[in-house]
């Protein structure tokens, strides 16, 4: 594994205190149960654990877990015999610090890699971990087809992410649906401040945030044939009961109806197509066929090259309605600037 040939800058995360702090909505056990449902069928099975029962008899000998992050994912591959070797990668130094001694005897290589321009060796692997990771990819279109010619044929993608609106900008449509959800909640249980995730914090805490989020579905299927896919919600859910100081300090079975009527009502939503579903589990195939069409693989790398281009034009958005964000707000920086100074200049 190594970095590929000269690109434009990418957008990295410098800062990975970002991670692995606050609490998600996934820490309480009735989401997992939730989850898990929709996975796999059974709200005690977890899908690592399908996974592990349907497809590894024996472990897989060799597999690549991206962004790894603090580790916890391979440690768990390992640990649950599904691989025999891993290589992980991610861009963060002191995350993979933290892996790295956490590692133990186990058989997992770490290597410093940015995920936009990583190369890997063709028909190595025997599969490749995405948890979390794809929504953090600028370059999507080129990672995939790096997957797509680094797996062997036989090999599978296993796929576990969040696939909502890129940067959590939500339509209107639906965050009322989330507002309307909240005030039917006790004042003890009620997200508050509930906003609507603000793109310039986004782009400042960290600028990779479900980057392409929306995206990764069809850039995957453009390489990879998917055999099975499993969607969950978390339209709803997701935004109410991640980060909420009163459904964390209850605990699960305190808050557990209120928990549990949330997630009712992301159920709704979701069947109802009033929110899109946040998450998907999915297993794929590489079709390798595609690597032979020069003038398809050409047209996909000219496209996501413009994107990008057009989005550094733009400082780092994607769309004409993300631009105005970004220059209302900038225009609002700029009038508290002006009022402070003129309120500084008067007493002076």
């Amino acid at each position: 594994m190594s970095a590929g040939p000269p690109a434009p800058p990418t957008t990295v995360n410098e800062n990975s205190a970002v991670y692995y702090s606050g609490q998600y909505w996934n820490e309480l056990p009735q989401v997992v149960a939730y989850m898990s449902e929709a996975f796999t069928g059974d709200p005690t099975k977890w899908w690592v654990d399908d996974f592990k029962e349907r497809f590894c008899p024996e472990p897989l000998r060799r597999g690549l877990v991206l962004n790894c992050g603090n580790g916890w994912v391979e440690r768990e591959l390992v640990d649950k015999k599904i691989l025999g070797a891993v290589t992980a990668f991610d861009y963060s130094w002191d995350l993979l610090g933290k892996a790295a001694r956490d590692r133990g005897a186990r058989a997992i290589h770490y290597v410093r890699a940015d995920a936009n321009t990583v190369a890997l060796a063709p028909d190595c692997l025997d599969a490749v971990f995405n948890v979390a990771a794809l929504h953090h990819v600028q370059y999507l279109d080129r990672l995939c087809r790096m997957l797509c010619e680094a797996l062997k044929p036989s090999g599978v993608l296993v796929s576990f992410d969040y696939i909502g609106p890129h940067r959590n900008q939500y339509s209107r449509r639906h965050w009322r649906r989330v507002v309307r959800v909240n005030r039917r909640l006790p004042p003890a249980v009620r997200k508050r401040p509930l906003r609507r995730p603000h793109l310039p914090t986004m782009l400042r805490t960290d600028p990779t945030e479900a980057i392409h989020s929306e995206q990764i579905l069809t850039v995957v299927t453009r390489y990879f044939d998917v055999f099975e896919r499993h969607d969950t919600g978390g339209g709803i859910a997701y935004e109410l009961l991640t980060h909420n100081p009163g459904v964390h300090a209850l605990g699960p079975e305190a808050a557990d109806p209120y928990i549990r009527e949330v997630l009712d009502w992301d159920r709704h939503h979701t069947a109802r197509r009033e929110v899109p579903p946040l998450f998907s589990y999915f297993l794929a195939r590489p079709r390798k066929t595609v690597l032979q069409d020069a003038m398809r693989l050409r047209a996909f790398r000219d496209e996501e090259d413009r994107r990008e281009a057009r989005a550094r034009g733009r400082g780092g958005v994607y769309s004409f309605a993300d631009g105005l964000t970004m220059l209302r707000h900038r225009l609002k920086l700029r009038l508290r600037r002006a009022v402070l100074g003129r309120c500084l200049g008067r007493r002076g």
